[in-house]
């Protein structure tokens, strides 16, 4: 078997030689940068600020490169948060860290969902109408210049032909201090 293989690579050899142009090797891509452990240690820290108040455990936190969620919630209890956000106002991160909890409380986007991110994050509705209006800018590494509460009012309640509520089931709690399972 080896000897094929050496016949092979011999064969290589000499076209890399004679077709140098065919065995140009590929740019290298550029990857995007993954953000510094600091950012993960950020969101940390403020989930670990409102977990409590929530009521809910958590168990790991993630920061990376997402194409259009701001947010996610596994159904282990892990949390990632988009790095993009570094860059929005720190109100803005809290109420994404804030609604991704509140998910560990309520699975949807319910009335109980909403009613408990507006108890721990009254001005939201401020918040997700920033993202709306600079979320596309942010996405694509763009500075924002707008300031937190521009734009329209959007009411965050069901989706058209929801009933209030549907779809929501109401998440396990875990003990204050323990990783998600």
């Amino acid at each position: 078997m080896s000897g094929i293989l050496d016949e092979v690579r011999a064969f290589v050899s000499a076209l890399k030689e004679q077709l140098p142009e065919v065995f140009v090797p590929p740019a290298p891509r550029s990857r995007p940068v993954k953000p510094a452990g600091r950012a993960a240690e950020l969101f940390a820290a403020r989930c670990a600020r409102f977990a409590p108040d929530l009521g809910v455990a958590y168990g790991k936190v993630r920061v990376k490169e997402m194409s259009s969620l701001w947010g996610s919630c596994s159904h282990r209890g892990d949390l990632s948060f988009n790095a993009r956000l570094l860059a929005a106002p720190p109100e803005v991160r809290d109420y994404v860290v804030v609604h991704e909890l509140a998910h560990l409380r309520w699975r949807g986007h319910g009335a109980r969902f909403w009613a408990l991110v507006e108890k721990h994050c009254p001005e939201h509705k401020a918040h997700r109408r920033w993202l709306r209006k600079n979320g596309a800018a942010l996405l694509s590494g763009e500075l924002p210049g707008a300031a937190v509460g521009d734009g329209e009012d959007a009411q965050p309640g069901p989706v058209a032909g929801q009933v209030p509520g549907q779809g929501e089931v109401e998440a396990p709690l875990l003990p204050l201090g323990t990783a998600g399972v």
